[in-house]
């Protein structure tokens, strides 16, 4: 018998390697259950599908809605006029959430004086495909809305265009404001 020949046992070495590699099977399959767990439990942030814009014009559906509340709240905002600005800042508020409301009401006084003292009218006009739907998942919505807002003042009239993004949160079935952006 030579007892020069290679031993042909696995090598100490080579049996911790398939240890080591086993545990990391293990543990690679682990992070990956919980996580598939954990993803079941989100709240659902899937991509929904944009309202349609034809002849037959938004559909009654959440997406439809959300564009609508969208037009609604843009021509709202930007609709004051001296006679009448408390009715049409409430006007406002009814459309927003809670935080929305509270945002608002801190620059609320001040616009209120600049609009009476200024005697100023601001009316909107929405194009009929003014309204983009840029963001739409399970509860939030961000919808670009393009408008012209007319300012009459005791010194003239001028007409600007303007184009915000609403973000609308969805609460109790309803789309309510959550934030406005201005969009350059």
């Amino acid at each position: 018998m030579d007892h020069h020949a290679p031993d042909r046992r696995p090598a100490g070495g080579s049996r911790l390697l398939t240890v080591v590699l086993a545990v990391l099977l293990l543990a690679v399959l682990a992070t990956s259950t919980v996580l598939v767990l954990e993803r079941r439990n989100e709240p659902d942030v899937s991509p929904q599908r944009p309202a349609d814009i034809g002849a037959a014009g938004w559909q009654d559906d959440v997406a439809g809605r959300a564009v609508l509340t969208a037009r609604r709240a843009a021509r709202t905002y930007f609709t004051l006029d001296h006679r009448h600005v408390e009715r049409d800042m409430d006007a406002m508020r009814a459309l927003g959430t809670d935080e929305f409301v509270a945002s608002y009401d801190a620059g609320a006084a001040a616009l209120a004086a600049r609009v009476s003292e200024q005697r100023l009218r601001l009316s909107a006009a929405l194009e009929p495909d003014g309204a983009a739907t840029e963001l739409l998942v399970a509860d939030r919505a961000q919808v670009l809305v393009t408008l012209d807002v007319t300012t009459v003042a005791p010194t003239g009239r001028r007409t600007a265009p303007y184009r915000t993004r609403v973000v609308l949160d969805l609460v109790d079935d309803e789309w309510l404001v959550a934030a406005f952006e201005e969009v350059r």
